[in-house]
Order: structure tokens, then sequence, then C-alpha cells
């Protein structure tokens, strides 16, 4: 189970190059191989929650974060400044309109409610002016920009096999590397990637407490986008009749 405790991807990359198999492994390699890892297992926890700071519109329209790998939730304030727009704010929802992005609201009022799509690192809404915070997962990075991975002992030696093993996999069909030596790398990347995405993908008994909770309710809960889902994960509490 992940503990939430980080270390920077270098420090594995670093590590595998130093195997004496891997002589020739550039960095660049190494860092590829290891993102892919990530990718393949899954790994939400190697991320960070991230809320931006007031994102100012022009036009409709605002830059998302560079690191943004999918939006939680947006909301608008009318003012920077204003301390209690940023507790509250108004909510925006994913338009369903399929003609949002390509609306011009100043020359055509077609926007029904608050609204936001987004498209090629651009949020537009449905709103001309004012400042938008967004609440995003995003990639966490170190002080020099490299990835931070979750530091688990099955993810992080997970990792180093499947660095090894895609390295040496072109080698092994060449015949430069014996069936003995490759096999045993091959099943240890295998053992501990299933380790590393059952590790990380399982939560911890507060967390899917918060999910039974929201789901398991006999008044539905309407209103959570409204409220920006802080209520969500609350045990519902009901008076029973006499």
């Amino acid at each position: 189970m992940y503990n939430g405790k980080t270390l920077s991807l270098s420090s594995i990359v670093w590590k595998v190059m130093k195997n004496p198999m891997v002589s020739d492994l550039s960095y660049e390699e190494a860092a590829e191989f290891a993102l892919e890892f990530i990718r393949l297992i899954g790994a939400p926890l190697v991320f960070s929650d991230i809320i931006t700071e007031p994102i100012q519109l022009n036009m409709y329209k605002a830059r998302l974060p560079e690191n943004l790998l999918y939006i939680k939730g947006v909301k608008y304030i009318k003012d920077f400044c204003d301390n209690n727009s940023l507790c509250n704010g108004i909510a925006l929802s994913h338009a369903t309109d399929i003609y949002h992005a390509g609306s011009s609201p100043s020359t055509c009022n077609q926007f029904q409610g608050f609204t936001y799509v987004v498209d090629k690192g651009i949020i537009k809404t449905s709103l001309e002016e004012g400042y938008i915070v967004i609440s995003y997962k995003g990639l966490a990075l170190d002080e020099n920009g490299y990835p931070l991975i979750p530091d688990d002992e099955p993810f992080k030696i997970g990792l180093e096999y499947y660095i090894l093993h895609r390295y040496l996999e072109p080698m092994y069909l060449m015949g430069k590397i014996t069936d003995k030596a490759f096999g045993y790398i091959e099943q240890k990347r295998h053992f501990y990637t299933a380790r590393a995405n059952n590790s990380l993908q399982m939560p911890d008994i507060d967390h899917m407490e918060s999910i039974m909770n929201g789901l398991n309710r006999i008044v539905i809960n309407s209103t959570a986008q409204q409220n920006f889902f802080r209520t969500y994960g609350s045990k519902e509490n009901t008076k029973p009749f006499k």
C-alpha cells in the first residue's frame, strides 16, 4: 500500500545504469523506459493533487498548466482579490454543447450556464472575464525537473527490472545474452511489476471508507459539484421513522 512518500526518478535510473550488463545505456533511454513502465501499470499515485492560483481569463480563454494530466474541477471567481470568492466561487461544468469549442460568445449567445471545454492546452469558458481556479492531477517534479515516483519497494524494484528487461531484450534476440540470465531478469520483472501494481492501486482504509460513504446513500447527493465535493465522502446520517 502506497505510503505517500516520493523520490526522484533520477535516483532509480542512475542505479540501473551502474549495472555492468547495461554499460552502454544512456540516461535518456533509461528515463524513457521508466516513464513507459509508469504508464503501463497505470499508477495514479505517482502524481500530485494540485490547485492553481487564480488564472485570469482573456476573451473567454486561459492556458492550462504544463504538467496537467486531467482536470478534477474548475471554479470561477470574479475578482482575484476577493478572498471569499476563493473559498466559494462558482463551479463550472464540462460543456455538453458539441459546438462549444467552435462558438464565439462575443458574436452569438449560445452558452447556457457556466461551462468549459479544453483543447490543445487551452481552457475555453462561457465567461469572458474574471479568474478560474483549477483542481487537477499533475505530474510531480523534483527541484531539477525530474519526475517524482512513489517511494515504494515493489514499485522501485519493478522499475529497475523493467528498464533492464527492455534494454537487454534486443540483445537477447540477437543471441548476446544467455537464456538463463535473461530468464532471471524477465521473471523478476513480472513478479515485481504485479506487486507494484497491486501496491499502488490498493486504497487505504480511510479512502475506502470515503468511497463507500459516497456511493452508499439513501438520499442522492445531487449538489456535490456545486459544493466542490466537500462532503461527498461524509457519512450519511438519517433519522429512523417511529
